[in-house]
């Protein structure tokens, strides 16, 4: 088979595997699917992004993807979970930087409490 023709099987798989994978989305239950958005929106990405750069692939990775046992976008999706992310990291970081100033966002005239977390001193 030619490069062009399997850049069309390549592109005619992915979209499969996403009318597959949206198909058994829509047969769960509604908290089912809120609790795969993560899923779902990395599948969304991973599609839209393999669809922009499938030009740029050489025939050799074409043939490879088209190969695997399991699906692109699983294989994928799968791959990323087991990398570790800042996401987390840089949410947790500003997440404890905004508790920290906070209280003088919310009430501006208020004072922080102690190191050792009891109220502080007020004069009478």
């Amino acid at each position: 088979m030619d490069e062009k023709g399997l850049r069309e099987l390549l592109l005619q798989r992915l979209h499969m595997e996403l009318l597959l994978f949206k198909d058994s989305m829509f047969q769960k239950e509604k908290e089912d699917i809120f609790m795969d958005s993560y899923r779902i929106e990395i599948y969304v990405n991973l599609y839209e992004i393999l669809l922009a750069h499938t030009e740029n692939l050489q025939c050799g990775m074409i043939r490879g993807l088209l190969a695997l046992n399991s699906g692109i976008l699983d294989h994928l999706y799968q791959e990323w979970l087991d990398r570790e992310d800042s996401f987390y990291v840089e949410l947790k970081e500003y997440a404890c930087g905004e508790l920290e100033v906070m209280p003088g966002k919310i009430n501006p005239g208020a004072k922080k409490e102690g190191d050792d977390g009891t109220e502080p001193d007020q004069a009478a």
